[in-house]
């Protein structure tokens, strides 16, 4: 009966290291799968981010185009010392800025704050009411053509 007793302990001790084992194997296999899974979610938002940029980019040129072409034209007025053509045709530049502005957003990133900065300061340049100078009036456009065209370069 003693022999039995030995025999029946060191088989639960044998089915018990077994489990551990078994259930060490389970956890390591899961974290393997834990690691390869993290690496497959990095990559697969590395594409989705790619994706996204791009399809930013495609978004982008249709918004911006339009507000570039009326700053560059109004730039070339004010050179041209044709203020009063350029503050007329400025007049168009909010609603442009408004349609074009949450297109921008996204894709300038950390650059938005000095964008919307510059924006706002050709807005409040060519504002109902306001009597900009050649130097004010070309300085504004300026400051918002360098970062806008430095996006299209994205």
């Amino acid at each position: 009966m003693r022999a039995t007793r030995v025999i029946r302990r060191s088989l639960i001790a044998a089915i018990a290291a077994s489990a551990l084992a078994l259930t060490g194997c389970s956890a390591t296999q899961d974290a393997a799968t834990g690691v390869g899974e993290a690496a497959k979610d990095a990559a697969t938002g590395e594409a989705a981010k790619n994706a996204a940029t791009a399809t930013g980019q495609a978004a982008l040129a249709p918004a911006l185009n339009p507000v570039l072409d009326l700053l560059r034209t109004s730039e070339g007025q004010v050179k041209a010392g044709k203020l009063s053509e350029a503050i007329a045709g400025m007049g168009g530049f909010q609603a442009l800025w408004n349609t074009a502005a949450p297109i921008i957003q996204p894709i300038a990133g950390d650059k938005w704050p000095m964008i919307n900065t510059a924006a706002n300061l050709v807005l409040s340049t060519f504002a109902k009411g306001a009597t900009p100078t050649a130097a004010n009036a070309g300085s504004a456009i300026t400051g918002l053509i360098g970062p806008l065209s430095a996006l299209m370069t994205k």
